[in-house]
């Protein structure tokens, strides 16, 4: 990669900037053939007569206006596929790298950056007459596949932190499966234990009737012994439950930790990616192509006054 130059770019990017420009300038030349066809043909078809009513101007100005209208109307689609098209390919490389990116489209209406960009045409064209700068070796845009370097650090510590979070996610959905079964027990545990004291309380109030003593404390020693086994089985659980609510959150803290070293490394990578030449280099021709749009339609504003001139004649 050569040092940069003109405008902030490597030699690369600003032949390929360069060689956009020239892309505009020839649809540009283009346009205005097929505008200067149409007076032309008017001149050749329309204008034979020596004397014409209003009327008859008035036809021929429509007509001319409708076809100049219909080339200016297919020159701005035209101009407006294009940007759309590289904003298209531009997000595409970025997308690769989990970015998103933005467009300031203030930065559009800035005289100054469309001034370097005029400058630079001009300086590009008259390089190109003059034959001072060899024509560059025709180059494409290489597509963002770093093997090595900060950029693949960070493409691989993404896909780390991902495969992590991915794995946080899963121990917290089982954490929260086994949760659920130990509430679903804690429950069963607890019905279990109603049954127990009712039966308790049957079994006290039918030897409540009996004679015997010996039997009735037989029996009770019999129901606590239930009582104590459910009682224990019960804190048994609240103990598991316990635990899996503790690893649940610690989970939770992890994947939180990871999610946030996820977007700090996303965040430093789109920072990068926007400093690059590429993205620079992408907003400078927006600016340049919207002033063209902008001077056309100056132009189109100005046919319309003054055909209602000539009629007015």
């Amino acid at each position: 990669m050569s040092g940069v130059g003109e405008l902030g770019l490597s030699e690369e990017h600003r032949a390929s900037v360069s060689s956009y420009l020239r892309f505009n300038k020839y649809q540009r030349a283009q346009r205005l053939r097929s505008i200067e066809a149409c007076f032309q043909d008017v001149k050749d078809t329309r204008l034979v007569e020596d004397t014409y009513t209003v009327e008859e101007v008035m036809e021929l100005l429509d007509c001319l206006g409708d076809v100049v209208k219909a080339e200016v109307e297919g020159e701005l689609l035209h101009a407006c596929h294009t940007n759309s098209l590289l904003l298209t390919k531009l997000f595409k490389q970025a997308q690769k790298w989990h970015l998103t990116l933005s467009a300031d489209t203030s930065d559009l209406e800035n005289q100054e950056l469309l001034e370097e960009i005029k400058n630079f045409e001009e300086k590009e064209g008259q390089h190109g007459r003059a034959g001072s700068i060899p024509s560059p070796k025709k180059r494409t845009l290489a597509p963002i596949t770093e093997a090595e370097g900060p950029l693949a650090l960070l493409q691989a510590e993404i896909q780390r932190l991902m495969r992590e979070n991915a794995d946080l996610s899963h121990r917290v959905q089982e954490a929260e499966k086994k949760v659920s079964e130990v509430a679903k027990g804690k429950t069963e545990a607890s019905l279990n234990l109603v049954v127990a004291k009712d039966e308790l309380n049957r079994i006290r109030q039918s030897l409540a009737n009996r004679p015997t003593s010996e039997d009735v404390t037989e029996l009770c020693n019999e129901v606590e012994r239930m009582r104590m086994q459910l009682s224990n089985e019960i804190e048994a659980h609240e103990a598991t439950q316990d635990q899996l609510a503790h690893d649940l959150s610690s989970s939770k803290q992890n994947l939180q930790q990871v999610k946030a070293q996820l977007q700090l490394a996303e965040k430093e990578l789109e920072k990068k990616f926007s400093q690059t030449g590429a993205f620079q280099n992408m907003k400078k021709m927006l600016n340049k192509k919207n002033e063209q749009i902008k001077a056309m339609r100056k132009k189109l504003s100005a046919y319309e006054p003054n055909s209602e001139d000539g009629v007015d004649e």
